[in-house]
Order: structure tokens, then C-alpha cells, then sequence
């Protein structure tokens, strides 16, 4: 009777196996990796684009119906001559603001001839942590006015806070936020002395910062460009010698913002090349006559009327250490007294 062996696999057989499926696993590893690399890639760039998005859409609704609008970055605005910028200098703004605008304005309320009262806005764009408030953040100020009173420097309005908390406290906010004016690009540069180039990354910086470019910013062209890099070591700033500019390591990620000024470009395309506020009927203090806000008299002097759109007070090259400022008010927010 004959009797039937079992035979398995030899050693060098199961060498042999091994050895092909481990070819054929490395093939798909090298296949697979470029996929998971795109899609990695690809999430990090639709979350940088929605937080980006996010922040444009909010500060292009604050601004596009401005009735006037000035500009500002943190190192011009020392109003009180003190050599240091605070609190203060933004009430004196604020009432500079309110009296190139509105000083002795009236309206009409059905019985009387009253002052007319409305609220100033101050927004705030953070390129640097303000105590418990971080970097990124968008503050707004509100300051409320009369015409015919002058707002006090001792008036400091709460920042109320814009920008959801998730922006900077989720568990995949793992980004900073940036803002400088104009509209630029992102190039490559060298890798900054002193930074870890372990990982071989690559750095990037805006043109106008790393050639020390002036921002080209009007009433008709007015941008923002926001940049957001990573959380933890992903910028330095580097010394070109008579100016520093900052090199943010990949990824990073640019947004232009466009500030279309709806109201004041409207006004401006009726009168061309005079950049003029809304005029209002005026009471003069020392006649008690009521006329219309004259244009041709010089800011400053009873009866002006203040240009709608001023950035003389922004800084236009780029300085991260500098916030951005814009002072504003809405035509629906100006009421009788």
C-alpha cells in the first residue's frame, strides 16, 4: 500500500516568497507615497485657503461701504507727541476723524434742527500678541460722537474680538497670521543663517518685503495681503542691511485681499481725482447760519470737509512689527440727536 507524504515549503522557498512580496510592498509604498503626500498637501492648502478666505471676506464686508476711511500703521500713530503709541492717540484720531467729517453737522428731526451723533470705528489687524489677545486677531473700537462735542482722550472703547477663537485654539490651527498692505507675491529665498535646514525646507518671503518695495495702495486699488505660515518656527526675519525682511519656511500660504470702496469710489468717479467726503448741512457756532460743508475750505477751519480716503499715516513698506489700522464710519449709522 502506498502511502502519501505531505511536503510543505522548503526554507529557501519561503525566502524566496518573502523576499517578492517585499519588492512588490516596497513598489506600492512608492506608489502610494506621492498620493498620500498630494493629499496631505492638498488638505493643508484647503484649510489655509478657508481660514485665509474667512478673514478676507470679514474685512472686505467691515470696509467696502465706508463712508470715509483712513489707513494706518502703529508706528505713525503717536497724535499726542509723547514717543510712544497708546490708547490715547487713538481717541485723538478718533476725534480728528470726527471733526474733518462731522464737526457742527446737523440734521432735522421733524421739529428741530439737531447736532447729529454716530460712531467711529477703529479696526485693528495684529501682527503681534497684545497681552492675552494673539497675533492674527482683528479688534474692532467702537467710539461714539456728537457733532458739536469733542470726544475726550480719556475715552477707550473694549477691543471686541472679530475673529472666531477657533482661528487660533482649535486642534488643527496650527498656523500664524500675517498682514501687510498692498498686493505682492511669494518668492523663494535663501535659507536664512541660523535657521534649521535639517529637513531640507524650503523659505519663501513677500517680493515688496525682501526688496524693500513700497506698497502701492489707493482709494481704488486698496489690498491686504494676509500670510500664514507655521505656528511654531515658521519665520525668521532676516537682516539685508539697511532693512530686515522675513523668511517664512514651507509650506506657507498668501492671500490678496481686494478692499473694493464701494461708496467712496462711487463719489470719486462723479467728481474725478477729488477724493471728497459726503457733505452735510453745518450750523456755524458763531452765527448759528446753516449752509453745506464747503470743499474748498481747508481742513481744520469751520465748515470743512474732510477728504474720504487718507493712508497717509500707513507706513508703506512692509514691517511686521507694525499693526494695521483703519478708522471708519457708515452713513447708516449717523443719526439726529
Amino acid at each position: 500500500m502506498n502511502r502519501k507524504t505531505k511536503k510543505g515549503f522548503t526554507l529557501i522557498e519561503l525566502i524566496i516568497v518573502m523576499a517578492i512580496f517585499s519588492i512588490l510592498l516596497l513598489g506600492a509604498m512608492m506608489i502610494t507615497q506621492p498620493v498620500t503626500r498630494m493629499y496631505r498637501n492638498t488638505t493643508l492648502s484647503e484649510k489655509t485657503y478657508a481660514y485665509a478666505n474667512n478673514i478676507q471676506t470679514y474685512v472686505q464686508g467691515r470696509l467696502e461701504y465706508a463712508e470715509d476711511l483712513e489707513v494706518a500703521t502703529s508706528d505713525n500713530l503717536d497724535l499726542d507727541g509723547n514717543g510712544k503709541f497708546e490708547e490715547t492717540d487713538l481717541a485723538i484720531w478718533a476725534e480728528n476723524f470726527r471733526k474733518a467729517h462731522w464737526d457742527q453737522t446737523v440734521g432735522y428731526n421733524g421739529k428741530d434742527v439737531v447736532p447729529l451723533k454716530g460712531s467711529i470705528h477703529i479696526m485693528r489687524l495684529l501682527n503681534n500678541a497684545d497681552g492675552t489677545i494673539p497675533q492674527g486677531q482683528i479688534t474692532d473700537r467702537v467710539y461714539e460722537f456728537k457733532s458739536d462735542q469733542t470726544i475726550p482722550t480719556s475715552v477707550n472703547p473694549t477691543q471686541e474680538l472679530m475673529l472666531n477663537d477657533a482661528f487660533f485654539t482649535s486642534k488643527d490651527s496650527a498656523y500664524n497670521f500675517s498682514y501687510a498692505l498692498g498686493s505682492t507675491t511669494l518668492v523663494p529665498v535663501a535659507t536664512p543663517s541660523g535657521a534649521s535646514d535639517s529637513k531640507g525646507e524650503v523659505y519663501r518671503a513677500l517680493k515688496n518685503d525682501k526688496d524693500n518695495e513700497g506698497a502701492n495702495i489707493a482709494a481704488f486699488n486698496l489690498s491686504l495681503s494676509i500670510v500664514l505660515d507655521k505656528k511654531t518656527g515658521g519665520s525668521i526675519d532676516v537682516n539685508a542691511g539697511s532693512y530686515t525682511y522675513r523668511a517664512f519656511a514651507d509650506p506657507v500660504a498668501l492671500q490678496i485681499a481686494t478692499l473694493p470702496l464701494t461708496n467712496i469710489s462711487h463719489r470719486a468717479e462723479h467728481k474725478p481725482g477729488k477724493l471728497q467726503g459726503l457733505p452735510r448741512p453745518y450750523k456755524d457756532p458763531a452765527t448759528n447760519d446753516i449752509y453745506v460743508q464747503d470743499p474748498s475750505i481747508v481742513w481744520g477751519n469751520p465748515g470743512c470737509l474732510g477728504i474720504s480716503y487718507d493712508d497717509t499715516r500707513a507706513t508703506k513698506t512692509i514691517d511686521f512689527n507694525n499693526d494695521i489700522y483703519f478708522i471708519y464710519a457708515y452713513t447708516d449709522e449717523i443719526r439726529n440727536s
